[in-house]
């Protein structure tokens, strides 16, 4: 075991600085009532550089008596697991060897320990952690730091259980938020709970839990013994939001409040006897977040700005400062969402995407976005080591041998709720007033900003293939991964000039989905009358429902991965070689200039005198930014290398487009024809026989965000 919390600060935020590279994951949580459709609400975004980014169908399953749970060490690379019983995505014969020759039950693969298993568990969709079982309990992640920690028995600890297994087991057993909250908190108190890793970055973990009826936020840590945890959860009123982004909310922990708060009993006494807590100055009701969080000092701003967003577009009217101190103490744990109707799915979904436009933060604006307002910020601390000249305090921030204090002190960027490095995203809706084989996952892979959410019901016998296959080795057109990654690298080059292609097919398709609910709703209802039955899961007939439901996932992954593909081939040929094609169809071949914003010229120096390292009056010039010759002519290298790349990208993009247009556009228009203007009267619906024209109005959450705007839409 590891108690850390009375290192230095500097080791402290070093810590929570390099921690930031990992999964390092926003998530919601809407309360009952707080949501458009009267239910609740969770959210993950699986920022994670490294991860498989695929997902699973872990089917139900009965268990013998004495049987055992098996559990395994936290992985995210790809495969995050190889055997079965966990679904076809994690199976042998699904996964590509070329890259590895892995072992089924060695290495990684091997279990370290095991729980007593129950009679049955329930069917659930698996990704880096639980997402949603069969009964609509859904939970969404955030990593927290924590000051103290633990090593799992994988690699020399005490500690048994991760979050992951944690939440995976919980979904396999329990059938209300409630239920899955207790029995994760009482199966790390009892075999000893452990981090991704040993350090405080990712010593701690937010998992946010909710059923149709009930929504949980849950943190843990360990205890200073290394065999136990440290738990606390706390109720999300009716009709409020909260948030958690890398930093635990929870502040005072009120056990005796048997509604709204859930713990384990040993929150005061490990404070206490570390030093975390003084309950004779403090008082006997912990501040969870004061005595337990890794404090990141002046790095918070890489939590908080994201938890102020969220409440800001939940709740404008609040006026929330975005100014606060390091562990908010200004914000409070939740708020009561003030939109119209409730928080929609594409209200969460908007959250997700967001990089705080239109605010003082906005991402798309200023030097560090570029002329075309490129929103990615590569992390610093993925970085480090990459420089090796002596320039002052200021570089020695990425040296390999910068110390705790430099490193620490390093500068940071906004970190946006939408990040480059998401494995996938994804918006859940638990109802109450539907079956339980309706609770949807709407889900996503890559970025949020440059993919579309899918919906994935509870009651699906397996996941739509696009989101089982591929790996981060190798490209390939029919994992929706890779499709988005290429256009969100492509399209962030040029974007605010190609982020409304993109939001326009966003739009397109999500709409499409919502608009097709109800009548999805309503099939199933006529499915279960049709057998007398009030229960699905009594129903003869269950498996036509979810065969159903799971070809219904199915049609719209391929409609979003070839509507996607199609946008792809079309960004490549409209943006590139600093200009925009606007009209394809015209008589002669005219793009659009895009060259630089005057205010990107300016602040580059464009209109000053060129200065070369030989002109010796202009010598301070030249070494004005304090960079070497050799960076400068290896930056000069580097430039040159960078814009080779782009023509090779674009040159490639070109020979995939012909080699693979004729059969991919022979399948594209067969399965999903394009609806041009001229087709659009005589066209089929893709929801029904009956083609008309409507007018979409898309309205922003806040007024200042963006401009009410309109497509044409055949439904």
């Amino acid at each position: 075991t590891e108690l850390n919390s009375m290192q230095s600060n500097h080791l402290l935020l070093a810590l929570a600085l390099f921690s930031t590279s990992s999964d390092a994951c926003t998530s919601i949580i809407v309360g009952a009532g707080g949501s458009k459709d009267g239910g609740t609400m969770t959210s993950h975004t699986d920022d994670c550089m490294e991860c498989d980014f695929r997902i699973s169908k872990v089917p139900a399953a009965d268990h013998a008596e004495g049987s055992v749970r098996d559990i395994y060490n936290y992985r995210a690379a790809y495969p995050r697991w190889l055997g079965y019983g966990r679904g076809e995505t994690y199976e042998p014969e699904n996964t590509d060897f070329d890259i590895y020759p892995w072992k089924v039950g060695e290495g990684a693969f091997t279990s370290y320990g095991s729980i007593p298993q129950v009679e049955h568990t329930y069917a659930f969709i698996d990704g880096g952690y639980g997402i949603m079982n069969e009964h609509q309990v859904s939970i969404g992640e955030s990593t927290c730091g924590a000051r103290i920690t633990a090593s799992s028995i994988a690699d020399g600890g005490k500690a048994l259980l991760e979050a992951g297994e944690l939440s995976r087991i919980a979904l396999e057993r329990c059938s209300t938020a409630k239920c899955a909250v207790e029995t994760m908190g009482s199966l790390a108190e009892q075999y000893g709970y452990h981090g991704a890793d040993a350090t405080q970055g990712e010593g701690g973990e937010a998992l946010q839990v909710i059923d149709p009826y009930d929504a949980w936020v849950f943190h843990i840590v360990a205890d200073d013994t290394g065999t136990s945890a440290v738990w606390a959860a706390q109720r999300v009123p009716k009709g409020h939001i909260a948030v958690v982004a890398n930093q635990f909310i929870i502040r005072t922990v009120d056990l005796d409040d048997k509604e709204n708060f859930l713990g384990s009993s040993n929150i005061l006494e490990v404070a206490e006897r570390n030093g975390l807590w003084d309950s004779k100055k403090q008082g006997d009701k912990v501040d969870f977040t004061l005595a337990y969080a890794l404090d990141r000092q002046h790095l918070s701003p890489y939590a908080n700005l994201r938890r102020w967003r969220i409440f800001t577009l939940a709740a404008p009217s609040l006026d929330i400062s975005s100014e606060c101190s390091t562990f908010a103490d200004e914000y409070p744990f939740s708020v009561k969402v003030e939109l119209e109707g409730g928080l929609s799915v594409a209200d969460a979904l908007a959250m997700n995407r967001d990089h705080y436009e239109g605010t003082d933060y906005d991402m798309t604006q200023g030097l560090a976005g570029g002329p075309y307002g490129d929103p990615s910020r590569f992390d610093p601390s993925g970085n480090r080591g990459i420089y090796s000249y002596e320039d002052g305090a200021n570089s020695n921030m990425l040296r390999e041998d910068a110390t705790d204090d430099t490193y620490a002190n390093a500068g940071q960027f906004q970190r946006a709720i939408s990040i480059y490095r998401c494995a996938y995203s994804w918006v859940s809706s638990s109802r109450p007033d539907v079956d339980n084989v309706l609770g949807t996952v709407w889900f996503g892979q890559y970025a949020p900003h440059a993919s579309a959410a899918v919906p994935l019901y509870a009651g699906i016998k397996k996941v739509p293939k696009a989101f089982s296959v591929g790996s981060l080795s190798k490209f390939s057109f029919d994992a929706s991964y890779w499709v988005h990654s290429v256009l969100g690298n492509w399209a962030d080059r040029f974007y605010v000039h190609s982020i409304g292609d993109i939001k326009e097919v966003q739009t397109r398709l999500e709409s499409a989905q919502f608009e097709a609910q109800d009548a999805l709703i309503e099939t199933v209802n006529k499915l279960k009358e049709s057998n007398h039955e009030s229960d699905s899961h009594d129903m003869a007939n269950y498996d036509v429902v979810c065969d159903f439901l799971t070809e219904t996932s199915q049609s719209a992954s391929e409609m979003e991965l070839v509507t996607f593909t199609d946008l792809l081939f079309k960004l490549f040929a409209k943006f590139k070689d600093g200009q925009r094609v606007d009209d394809f169809h015209a008589s002669v071949f005219a793009p659009t200039k895009l060259f630089y914003p005057r205010w990107w010229l300016d602040a580059v120096g464009f209109f000053e005198p060129f200065a070369t390292s030989n002109d010796d009056d202009d010598e301070d010039v030249a070494v004005e930014s304090s960079v070497s010759p050799s960076i400068m002519n290896s930056s000069i290298h580097a430039s040159f290398i960078s814009h080779a790349l782009v023509a090779l990208l674009s040159v490639f993009a070109t020979v995939s487009f012909m080699k693979h247009f004729s059969s991919y556009d022979t399948f594209s228009k067969q399965h999903y024809p394009i609806v041009t203007k001229k087709e659009q009267e005589d066209s089929t619906s893709l929801f029904g026989p009956k083609s008309s024209m409507k007018k979409v109005e898309l309205t922003p959450l806040v007024g200042k965000i963006s401009t009410t705007h309109s497509y044409q839409q055949v439904i």
